[in-house]
């Protein structure tokens, strides 16, 4: 497992930050590799794990966290990946944009977000099982085993590419997330980005003060 640097700020909700965002994740896998990315970037979002990991459980530690949490949070992300349960995958979604929430989704799973960081796919996988057989032949996983920081320790050089082949994904499945492959985590990608200037932005004008 790799070494985890200290992600303690990006946990957290803090009221310095502003727009602030929260990232609810369906497993460590994710907050780790989230939290490694803001750390980078130097983004402060409020980021953990859901309550299970279920993709319904998910959106239902979002709705408790805002409630509960004491920040009025800029956006709300909920990333989960489909896995074996098309319905309940589905209806998560469904209830996500309900709340006004954003769902980022992969299907089969999240695994594909670093996978497109050195190819293309655009036949289906069929099962997570898949592409973690195709990711371990991949340089730098080999040994790969759910591992967030080294998800992004092996690919952060290539996310620019990882962004393009993602959209490229959603075009051509038509915005459909049923349709496997699928991911749209480039949308949050970009999310940090805009929080980066904004952040700053705000930082600056306040130190003006």
């Amino acid at each position: 497992m790799t070494k985890r640097l200290s992600i303690k700020s990006y946990r957290n909700p803090d009221n310095r930050y502003s727009p602030l965002d929260l990232v609810v994740c369906e497993g460590e896998t994710e907050v780790d590799y989230f939290c490694e990315l803001a750390r980078n970037l130097r983004v402060h979002v409020h980021i953990c794990k859901g309550d299970g990991t279920d993709p319904k459980s998910i959106v239902n530690t979002a709705k408790r966290k805002a409630k509960e949490d004491g920040v009025k949070y800029d956006q709300i992300f909920c990333v989960f990946d489909r896995d074996n349960n098309l319905p309940a995958f589905l209806e998560a979604i469904h209830v996500c944009k309900s709340k006004k929430f954003v769902p980022i989704v992969s299907n089969p799973c999240f695994e594909l977000w670093p996978y497109l960081h050195f190819q293309i796919r655009e036949s289906g996988f069929g099962t997570a099982q898949q592409i973690l057989k195709a990711l371990k032949k991949l340089p730098g996983f080999e040994d790969y085993d759910k591992d967030g920081v080294q998800i992004f320790n092996a690919t952060f050089p290539l996310i620019d590419t990882a962004c393009k082949r993602a959209l490229e994904l959603v075009l051509k499945q038509y915005d459909d997330p049923k349709e496997d492959p699928f991911t749209n985590v480039h949308l949050l990608i970009k999310r940090f980005h805009i929080l980066k200037e904004q952040q700053n932005y705000f930082d600056q004008g306040r130190k003006r003060k």
